[in-house]
C-alpha cells in the first residue's frame, strides 16, 4: 500500500516536471512582448532539465512504464539543452584551418573605472588582450572620459595598438567629458560603419564590414538592454530577508516592474537586430551581451540560421555573467552557417561583471 502510494506520488510529479519543462521551452516561442512573465520560465529550465532526467533514470532503474513521461519532455526539449550545455569542446589547431579568424567578446563595465574589481582592472585588460591577440574583438559598455588620464580615448587606443582599425560609437553622442557605447576593433581593413539605435533605450548595436582576405565579413556588436536592479534589489535577491509583508511585496513589485520593462524591450530589439541579420548581403558573425539565456525568445530571433560558437565547440554551461545572482549564459559569439568554429572559450577571470569568450572561426570553411 506505501508502495503504491510512494510511485503514484512520483507518477505525479513526474507529470508536473515534464510539464513545467515544456512550459520552460515555449518561452523561446512566445515574445515576452506579449507575455512578460514566459520570459522567466527560460531561466528555470536547466535545473527542470536535470530533474526530468533523474525521474527517466529513476524509472527506467525501476523499469515501470513511467519512464515514457520524463523521456518525451527529454527527446522534445534536447535541442534547448544543447545549447544549454555541452560535453566535447572541440579543439583544432590554427595550423589546420584554411583562413582562422579569432573572434572576442568582452562586456568590460566602464573598463573598471569605479575600481569595483581593485585597482588597475583596465591594465589587466588591455593585457589579456595582448595575450590573447584576437583578430576581431567587441566590447560592450566600453567607457572614455577626459577627466581621467587613464581613460582617455587616445590613451586606450594606444593600448591597444595592434588594432589598425576600430568602428566607436556612444550613446548620446561624442561630449569630451564621460561617454559609454560600443567598439569594435580589428586587425583588417574595415570599409563600412552603421549604428543600429533603439526606442527609449540607451542600449544599442552596431554592425561593421571587414574585409577579411578579400571576403566581405558583417560584425554585429550588440549590448541589449539590462534589467538595471539596484544594489538594494540584488541584496534583496541574495539575502531574501524580509522586514513585513508589505515591504516584501512592494520590492517584489518593483523587482518584477523591471522583469517585465527589460524582457518587454529586449524582444523589440533583438527582432529589429535578426531583420538586419537576416537581410545582410555578406555573412554575420553576431557578438555582445544579449542579457538573456539560451532558452530565450531572444537567443532564437538573434541566433535564427546561424551557428552558436558555444554549441559548435564549447564545454559545461559557459555561463558569462560574474555577479551576485546565479550565472548564465548571457554573452554570445554567433556565425555564418558557412563557417565553422573552434577553441570556444569562457575565460573565468575577474575583471567585470561578465567574463570574456573568444572561439576561432574557420572562413574557409564555406570553400572546402
Amino acid at each position: 500500500m506505501i508502495r503504491r502510494f510512494f510511485k503514484s506520488i512520483v507518477t505525479i510529479i513526474s507529470l508536473i516536471a515534464t510539464g513545467l519543462l515544456l512550459l520552460s521551452v515555449l518561452t523561446a516561442y512566445i515574445s515576452p512582448a506579449h507575455i512578460s512573465v514566459m520570459a522567466l520560465m527560460g531561466y528555470v529550465f536547466p535545473p527542470l532539465w536535470v530533474i526530468n532526467f533523474l525521474l527517466f533514470a529513476f524509472w527506467l532503474i525501476k523499469r515501470r512504464w513511467q519512464f515514457f513521461i520524463p523521456l518525451l519532455a527529454i527527446i522534445i526539449t534536447w535541442g534547448h539543452w544543447q545549447h544549454t550545455f555541452q560535453w566535447k569542446g572541440q579543439h583544432k589547431a590554427i595550423e589546420e584551418m584554411s583562413q582562422p579568424l579569432k573572434v572576442m567578446t568582452f562586456n568590460v563595465r566602464m573598463l573598471d573605472y569605479y575600481e569595483w574589481k581593485g585597482e588597475n582592472t583596465n591594465e589587466k585588460i588591455f593585457d589579456l588582450i595582448r595575450e590573447e591577440n584576437p583578430d576581431i574583438l567587441c566590447f560592450q559598455e566600453f567607457f572614455t572620459t577626459t577627466q581621467s588620464r587613464d581613460y582617455r580615448e587616445h590613451y586606450i587606443l594606444r593600448r591597444l595598438s595592434q588594432f589598425h582599425h576600430r568602428h566607436i560609437e556612444y550613446r548620446s553622442g561624442h561630449n569630451n567629458k564621460r561617454n559609454y557605447g560600443l567598439v569594435t576593433f580589428s586587425k583588417y581593413p574595415i570599409v563600412e560603419r552603421h549604428s543600429l539605435k533603439f526606442q527609449d533605450s540607451n542600449n544599442f548595436s552596431i554592425y561593421t564590414d571587414v574585409e577579411v582576405n578579400q571576403q566581405r565579413i558583417r560584425i554585429f556588436n550588440n549590448h541589449l538592454e539590462s534589467i538595471k536592479f539596484s544594489r538594494q534589489q540584488l541584496n534583496f535577491l541574495d539575502s531574501l530577508n524580509f522586514q513585513n509583508k508589505e515591504e516584501r511585496n512592494e520590492k517584489i513589485k518593483a523587482i518584477g516592474s523591471k522583469l517585465s520593462t527589460a524582457f518587454d524591450q529586449r524582444a523589440r530589439q533583438a527582432e529589429k537586430i535578426g531583420r538586419y541579420i537576416a537581410n545582410s548581403p555578406y555573412p554575420a558573425i553576431v557578438c555582445g551581451d544579449f542579457n538573456d539565456t539560451p532558452v530565450s525568445y531572444v537567443y532564437r530571433i538573434m541566433r535564427s540560421t546561424l551557428k552558436d560558437a558555444f554549441v559548435e565547440s564549447g564545454r559545461g554551461v559557459g555561463g558569462t555573467y560574474n555577479g551576485p545572482l546565479p550565472s548564465f549564459r548571457i554573452d554570445f559569439i554567433f556565425h555564418d552557417k558557412a563557417f565553422k568554429s573552434y577553441n570556444f572559450r569562457r575565460l573565468k577571470l575577474d575583471l567585470s561583471d561578465h567574463y570574456p569568450i573568444l572561439t576561432t572561426i574557420d572562413l574557409g570553411a564555406a570553400a572546402s
